[in-house]
């Protein structure tokens, strides 16, 4: 059971993984957001899933633009922001179900 439960918790961790930055500046541009602004989100997505706790993601900021282009540091920073928080749910909630699974399998509460 513990298996199992290691298992799915590796699939979310890594299906969220996929279905996030990858191609989120592709998906704020066909939205009407514009490049600078779609590119920075992505940036800022990768690094906040990384801050967040993903093994799967890394820092990534072009530092010139940020500094020069208002337009990708307000991409960046909100992608940062949004991707972290939603990261770190994420792994809060893969904490919770792993520590109830362990409550479970200790066979101390009965349900």
């Amino acid at each position: 059971m513990k298996k199992s439960i290691i298992t799915i918790t590796a699939i979310i961790t890594l299906g969220a993984g996929f279905t996030g930055c990858a191609s989120t500046a592709e998906n704020m541009r066909a939205q009407g957001y514009g490049p600078d602004y779609s590119q920075g989100y992505g940036d800022g997505c990768t690094s906040g899933k990384k801050a967040g706790g993903s093994m799967f993601d890394q820092f990534t900021k072009n530092v010139k633009r940020y500094d020069n282009n208002h337009k990708y540091k307000e991409g960046w920073d909100d992608g940062y922001k949004e991707c972290k928080s939603e990261e770190k749910e994420l792994m809060h909630s893969i904490e919770n179900s792993q520590r109830n699974q362990a409550i479970r399998d200790s066979g101390k509460y009965k349900y």
